[in-house]
C-alpha cells in the first residue's frame, strides 16, 4: 500500500509535467504563427517586387492584358460582321438566291435590326442587300407587304449620310416597280420622303426618288394621294422647268405630269 506523501509527491510531479508539455505546445504554436506570418509577409514583398520589376520592364498587367482582349474582339467582331455582309452582298446579286433569301424569315429580320445602327458603317451595306433583294421582281410584292421593311427604308431615306438615302430611294424605286404594290406604297410619309430626296442636289438620290413617283403615277389608284400630298406636284413641276436638272431627270418629271394630268382628265371625264 502507497505511502499518502508518496501519493501525493507522485500526483505533483505529474501535474508540473502536463504543466510544462501544455507550455511548450503554446510556444510551438506561437512560433508556427509567426512563422505562417512571416511566410505570408514574404509572399506579399515578393508580389510586390514583381510588379516593380514588370512596370520597370514596361510589361502590362493583368487588367491591362483584358482590356486589350476586349478591344481585339470587338476589332475582331467588326471584321467577321463587315465580311458576312460582304458575303450576303454578293449572294443578294443573284435572281436564285435573292429570292430564297427573301423567303428567310430569321435573315430578313436580322438585316433590319442591322440596317437601323446607324452608329456602325455596317448599317449602309444592310440597306445595300435589302435593295439588291428588290431587284428580283418577286420579291417587291413580298417585302411591300412587310411594315418592317417600310419603316426602316423610311429611316434610310431620313439618315444624315447620302449613300444610305441612296439606297433607300433606290429600293423604293424597285419596290414601285411592280404594278401591285403601287398602291401599299403611295401613302403619305413614303411621298413625302420622295419629294424631300427629289430636291436634294446628289444626282443619284434624286434619278431614283423621281423614278419612284413617276412608276407611282402609273397607278390610277395612286392619283389621288399624289396629287393630296402636300408638295408632290409641285416639285414635279419645279424639277420639270431647272435647268440644272440631268435630262432624265427632267424627262421623268415631265412623264410623271402628264400621266397624272392624264389620269385626272379620264376620272373628270
Amino acid at each position: 500500500m502507497m505511502d499518502p506523501q508518496t501519493a501525493e509527491e507522485k500526483f505533483s510531479g505529474s501535474l508540473a509535467e502536463d504543466q510544462i508539455s501544455s507550455a511548450d505546445d503554446s510556444r510551438s504554436a506561437l512560433s508556427s504563427i509567426n512563422q505562417s506570418e512571416d511566410v505570408s509577409e514574404f509572399a506579399s514583398r515578393k508580389q510586390k517586387k514583381k510588379q516593380q520589376v514588370r512596370k520597370k520592364q514596361g510589361a502590362p498587367n493583368v487588367g491591362s492584358i483584358r482590356q486589350q482582349n476586349d478591344e481585339r474582339f470587338d476589332e475582331y467582331l467588326n471584321i467577321s460582321r463587315l465580311s458576312a455582309c460582304a458575303a450576303l452582298s454578293h449572294l443578294a446579286k443573284h435572281c436564285t438566291a435573292a429570292a430564297k433569301l427573301c423567303k428567310h424569315d430569321e435573315f430578313l429580320k436580322h438585316i433590319l435590326v442591322v440596317c437601323l445602327e446607324f452608329d456602325h458603317t455596317i448599317h449602309t451595306r444592310c440597306l445595300e442587300i435589302l435593295c439588291h433583294l428588290t431587284r428580283f421582281p418577286a420579291n417587291n410584292i413580298m417585302l411591300s407587304k412587310n411594315p418592317e421593311v417600310v419603316s426602316t427604308l423610311l429611316a434610310g431615306g431620313k439618315s444624315k449620310s447620302a449613300e444610305d438615302r441612296a439606297w433607300a430611294t433606290r429600293t423604293f424605286q424597285n419596290l414601285t416597280s411592280d404594278p401591285s404594290s403601287r398602291i401599299l406604297l403611295a401613302t403619305g410619309p413614303i411621298l413625302t420622303l420622295l419629294t424631300v430626296s427629289a430636291m436634294r442636289k446628289e444626282l443619284d438620290e434624286q434619278r431614283a426618288a423621281v423614278a419612284a413617283l413617276y412608276n407611282l403615277s402609273t397607278e390610277p389608284g395612286a392619283i389621288v394621294p399624289l396629287t393630296n400630298t402636300k408638295n408632290v406636284v409641285a416639285t414635279l413641276v419645279h424639277i420639270a422647268h431647272n435647268t440644272d436638272s440631268s435630262s432624265d431627270v427632267c424627262r421623268m418629271a415631265c412623264d410623271a405630269l402628264a400621266t397624272i394630268g392624264l389620269w385626272l382628265q379620264t376620272l373628270a371625264g
